[in-house]
């Protein structure tokens, strides 16, 4: 090949660079121009992103949420098309300002498919804020727009620290009340001393301690005030749980100066390996130009990769159609509602920390925290709202004419709740409201109440309470005191003693369709904790039952309605409670033998 013909691809990609048909990726060159980009513009439909500053590196988590076999946003975009048709009264695909006057206001639409009664008012929705082109009408897309805006959305995602905020104080109250600091260290003897804890503190006697008791002083009084200052200074508070979002609009730029702001320890704009536990692999993976430091430019190629984890999560309806009745008889597993998609591709370091509990639950471990995240139905249209339905019908009843209408003008002196939604319910906007029209706009609502997605993260901070609670009843027994520091032992980092730092954190993760059908699923500390029933044995003798009077599967010495003596007897590795096994024995023992 002559030296011309050889020249011929290289002139012409030339020209196609110049005239924009062909772009190179960023950092093709190192000398390249770069312009901050949008890693996360072209998002699937049902992508979410998700940046988590752990102990040890970033993780890129990306979650495919789907509400049944769709993308959780068809449901929301389904229900605001129908609100759409809804004022539409002429059907021409368009809402002229006449028909906006009618178009339900985001706040109120907010408060209704919540089932609040009379909250919003009867003011009508902006057009200006609707019509943003200034075409004089509002389409789909615009009136979509102006919902997401107003804070009806397809996805509501919420973070909730207070648990861990509770945490570190319940933590502060148990090193306090050991004699450690909150930022000192618990050893072996004081972890050994916890059963003292149980004559101070146990308010109501059951021998067993709660949250709520380790934070009070016989009166009910809080005391975590007095432990919480420290030279006149208020204890610092987690408020941030790690684990952020990331809006499609977000640049690698911004993404990269979040990463920087969470590790650079000396603050020069750079990231070593061991700044602030930053992990040397990664800062390797990303050293372009070895000089054993992260630039921004190089944290920001982090955001260009394939996500860290790929997680996939169905919420609503999922057992559906033929595969469901074949589910339902057995002959197939049930579907499942939570998977990682990546899990033949994760990381060595990842792949023995990213885990499949079950068909609903996955369970991640990213530094010192503890990830689980659970797929769940949901509250969807099923019947959430019929309370509320009632109420309004009810209501407009009393004031309806022999026909079934309500007049707005003849009865504006009428029922608030009625005219506070007469507007968005009068269909034909005749100015008159029929039973059969009002019904048909409540069960609109309804509809909107399952019609967006609920990802909800609570964040339950590093809680040695927890961590002692082996079995998560909400209350720590005996025995589980005086296993203390077998728990403990393998959280210590750093010499003898546990740190609270050492403690994992825990973020539990839940996902559902509409609101989340348990929302106190999570364990609330306080006067509102629920208790968890412990599992109930098997040939437990009835004494054992009546006896255990707290339900810790021990009767102590003081529960024992026998004789001193008796109880030694029955009690044979003499740690002065009788265990279901021990209460087993003594039963068996008392048998003839044939």
């Amino acid at each position: 090949m002559t030296r011309a013909f050889r020249l011929v691809p290289l002139l012409l990609l030339a020209v196609a660079l110049t005239a924009g048909l062909v772009s190179l990726p960023p950092r093709a060159t190192a000398a390249a121009p770069f312009t901050p980009t949008k890693p996360f513009a072209n998002a699937e439909p049902d992508q979410l992103d998700f940046l988590f500053l752990s102990s040890e590196r970033p993780v890129l988590i990306r979650l495919h949420l789907r509400a049944g076999d769709k993308p959780y946003t068809a449901i929301w975009e389904a229900f605001i098309d129908r609100l759409f048709a809804w004022s539409d009264k002429d059907s021409d695909g368009w809402l002229s300002p006449a028909e906006v006057a009618r178009v339900v206001p985001a706040q109120t639409l907010s408060f209704q498919i919540q089932g609040a009664i009379g909250a919003g008012g009867n003011q009508a929705a902006p057009f200006a804020a609707l019509d943003t082109n200034k075409d004089g009408k509002v389409s789909k897309e615009e009136l979509r727009a102006y919902y997401r805006s107003g804070g009806v959305s397809p996805l509501r995602f919420s973070v909730n620290t207070s648990q861990a905020q509770t945490a570190r104080q319940t933590n502060d109250s148990i090193y306090r009340r050991l004699g450690r600091p909150s930022k000192g260290k618990l050893t072996k003897d004081d972890a050994n001393k916890m059963p003292i804890l149980l004559d101070r503190c146990d308010e109501n006697e059951d021998e067993a301690l709660t949250v709520l008791e380790l934070n009070t002083e016989g009166d009910g009084e809080n005391i975590y005030a007095q432990f919480a200052f420290d030279g006149g200074m208020a204890a610092p508070q987690p408020t941030d749980s790690g684990l952020s979002q990331i809006q499609p609009a977000t640049t690698a730029t911004a993404l990269a100066s979040q990463v920087i702001a969470r590790y650079d320890a000396n603050k020069d704009g750079f990231l070593a390996a061991g700044e602030n536990g930053l992990d040397r692999d990664f800062v390797a993976s990303l050293d372009a130009d070895k000089d054993g430091k992260l630039s921004e430019r190089e944290v920001e190629a982090y955001f260009f990769r394939q996500a860290d984890v790929v997680l996939k999560a169905r919420v609503g309806a999922v057992d559906t159609g033929v595969l469901g009745l074949i589910a339902k008889v057995g002959l197939i597993n049930k579907t499942q509602r939570a998977e990682v998609v990546n899990q033949d591709k994760l990381s060595p370091s990842l792949a023995k920390k990213v885990k499949k509990v079950d068909g609903d639950n996955l369970a991640m471990e990213l530094g010192d925290a503890r990830i689980t995240l659970q797929a769940m139905e949901g509250s969807t249209v099923g019947g959430r709202l019929q309370g509320v339905k009632q109420f309004y019908l009810q209501q407009f009843d009393a004031i309806a004419d022999k026909d079934g209408f309500v007049d707005r003008d003849k009865d504006k002196d009428g029922n608030r709740f009625i005219y506070n939604l007469f507007t968005f319910a009068d269909k034909n906007g005749d100015g008159k409201l029929h039973r059969k029209e009002f019904v048909e706009f409540l069960d609109l609502m309804e509809v909107g109440g399952g019609a967006f997605v609920t990802l909800q993260v609570n964040d339950t901070g590093r809680s040695l309470f927890n961590v002692l609670d082996a079995n998560s009843d909400g209350k720590l027994s005996i025995r589980e005191i005086r296993a203390a520091w077998s728990k403990m032992e393998p959280l210590c980092k750093k010499g003898e003693g546990l740190a609270q730092d050492d403690v994992p954190r825990t973020l539990q993760v839940q996902t559902g369709q509409g609101f989340l059908a348990n929302r106190n699923v999570f364990l609330f500390f306080g006067q509102n904790q629920p208790t968890a029933k412990l599992p109930s044995a098997r040939n437990v003798p009835a004494w054992f039952t009546r006896m255990d009077r707290n339900g810790d599967n021990d009767v102590s010495l003081k529960e024992w309605l026998g004789s001193e003596e008796l109880f030694r007897d029955v009690d044979t590795d003499n740690d002065g409670l009788i265990s279901v096994e021990e209460a087993r024995a003594f039963e068996a023992k008392k048998k003839p033998k044939k």
